[in-house]
This record gives structure tokens, sequence and C-alpha cells, in this order.
């Protein structure tokens, strides 16, 4: 399929995706109240989860460096917390093409291998699918209410979650340990290219399997175990200190392990492909709260916008500002991105 043509159908269901959770988070609110709400909110408690989102990026730019070092030992901290707020930025406008904006960025900062940086990014996105798993199966530790009622598909997600996840992690530390079985299988795939682009192949394979290194680093597993738990622990203050900004502590009785609740249903809406979770986190936030406390439909809503749009607009000024200074081009990026397209068809082709 011609790359404009993946294009255009991947941000349309993008679009499609996002217009479509925001119509039924919004669907049948009235508009006058959810305004008046929005009017007389403590805005002081709302925006102090910013500097707490900035301190959960900084973690998480920390933990992203234990996961480098196999790559490359010495690492300027600034770059990766750098790369990482431009892969942010991107999110917010084109969804997922910051996954490849990481590493073209740190790439470029550092001089590490894109596909290795790349490998990490899924290292990452893994530690964050067994971190929801886990605040999934403690909800029915701190909350009795009707959980399998107002979601009746969160205990077969958690399950099909959970297998796929072990089957990848198996997989992956398989193919990294045992990289003959690589050579073999890129062999196979491979053996009707031209010789250029099938060595391409190998190095982009063996790179992204770079991104797995760690694992021969047992040392490094308790910080980043630690570093993985601190961040969670912060999205969760997140969604907590807000609670404040719209009377939701003194009318529902929500607290803390409310907001660990809230932080475990909403995190379904960040892996849907939108613009910064717009939309998905609308929806699976007005759900938690009206569903499973009983909270208005309109504070509900009003809470959910307020939150997402401190993260989206204050992710996107660190962002810009990191884009601008160093002097990253967006083009580039896209020139990136177009020629994996390229590369996928090829080796699907070749077997």
């Amino acid at each position: 399929m011609h790359h404009r043509v993946k294009t255009t159908l991947k941000y349309s269901i993008s679009g499609f995706l996002t217009l479509f959770f925001l119509y039924f988070a919004f669907k049948g609110s009235d508009f006058p109240k959810l305004w008046d709400i929005l009017t007389h909110a403590n805005y002081w408690w709302a925006l102090s989860m910013l500097p707490i989102l900035i301190l959960s990026h900084i973690f998480r730019a920390w933990r992203w460096e234990y996961l480098l070092r196999p790559i490359k030992r010495e690492l300027r901290f600034r770059n990766l917390f750098s790369a990482m707020s431009v892969g942010y930025l991107v999110n917010n406008v084109l969804p997922k093409v910051g996954e490849v904006v990481r590493p073209y960025a740190i790439g470029k900062l550092e001089g590490i291998s894109k596909s290795a940086a790349f490998g990490t990014l899924l290292v990452e996105r893994i530690f964050d699918i067994l971190s929801f798993l886990i605040m999934i199966a403690l909800i029915p530790l701190i909350y009795s209410g009707p959980l399998t009622q107002a979601f009746p598909w969160l205990e077969a997600t958690g399950i099909w979650v959970t297998a796929g996840t072990l089957v990848c992690i198996s997989v992956l530390t398989f193919l990294m340990l045992r990289r003959d079985v690589v050579v073999k299988v890129l062999n196979f795939f491979t053996r009707h290219l031209p010789h250029k682009r099938a060595r391409m192949v190998e190095h982009i394979a063996h790179s992204f399997l770079d991104g797995f290194l760690f694992l021969k680093e047992p040392k490094h597993y308790l910080p980043i175990a630690i570093l993985s738990i601190l961040v969670w622990v912060l999205y969760i203050f997140m969604m907590y200190l807000p609670f404040y900004a719209f009377g939701l502590t003194e009318k529902y009785g929500l607290d803390i392990r409310s907001a660990m609740v809230v932080q475990a249903i909403s995190t379904i809406g960040y892996m849907a492909p939108t613009p910064g979770s717009t939309g998905p986190y609308h929806y699976f936030t007005v759900q938690s709260l009206t569903r499973l406390y009983g909270v208005d439909g309109e504070l509900a809503l009003s809470y959910a916008t307020v939150t997402h749009a401190i993260g989206y607009v204050g992710m996107t000024i660190i962002g810009i500002y990191f884009f601008w200074v160093d002097k990253l081009h967006l083009a580039d990026v896209i020139r990136e991105e177009e020629a994996e397209d390229e590369l996928a068809p090829d080796v699907s082709h070749a077997s």
C-alpha cells in the first residue's frame, strides 16, 4: 500500500476515534451547567498536577537512561528528557508518531542507534502494561463497589493483555539471548532481497534487540523497578489532587484509593491512537467517576476536561521548547517513518 494512502488511513482512523469518544463523553451533557462548574473550579488545585507530571517524566527519563546504558554508558540526562518531551509533543499532534520521534531525537543528540533506542521504548511499554495490570489486580482490594457490573469487559481485557505481554516478553528475551536464531529467521525472510537491503534489515533487527540488553545487567533491575513504581505513584497523585479543584473529596468522599481506581481505568484511554489521548481519556475518566462513584456527569466531565487540558498544554509547551532549542526537524522524522514503512512491505514480500 502506498505510504500516502496508509498515512491518510491512519490519521482518518485516529480522527474518527477522537470524535467517537468525545461524542459519547459529552453526550447528553448540560452545557450551561458544565460551564458553571468550569468557571467555579479551584484551578490552583488543578494546576498542582503539572509539577507532578514533570517530575514523573523526569523519573521516566531516568529509567530510560538505565535501559540505554548497555548501548551507551555516558548519557546526558538533559538530552534524555528533551527527546522524551519532544516525543510527547508530537504524540499530542500526530498519534503514535512520537514513538518514531524519540529514537530520532536521542539518536541525533547522543549518537545512538535509532533502532536500538526504539527497542528500549518497547521495553518501556511493557513496563507500563505490567504496571497497569498490577493496578487492575489491586482494584478489588481497595474498591468493593460494582466494578464488574460497570465494566464487565475489564476482567477479560486484563487476562488477554497479561497473556499477550508475557508472550511478547518471552519471545523478545529469547531472541535477544539467541541471536543465532534471529540470523536464521532473517535469512529466511530476506533471501530474495538485494544484498544491501537484506543487510539493512539485519542491522535494524539486531539494533532493535539491543534495546533489551539491560536484561543482562541484573544490577539495574532494582532501580528500574523503583523508578517504575514512583512514576505510577505520581500518576495517581496527579489524579488525586484535582479532586479538590472540583470538591470531589467533600461531595463524594473520593480519596487516594479512588484516584488509583480512576487512574487504572483512564489508562485504557491512553492505548487508543488519538492525539494526546484526546477523547478516550475523557470517556474512560467520566465513566469511572460516574459509574463507580456516582459523580454527577457534568462534574466528572469538567474534571476530565481540565486534567487532560493541563497535561496536554503543559507537555506541548515543554516539547516545543526542546524541539526549538535542539533544532529538530519534523521533515526528517517523516522521512524516517516513510523509510520504515517502505522497508516493511519488502520484507513481507520476500517471504
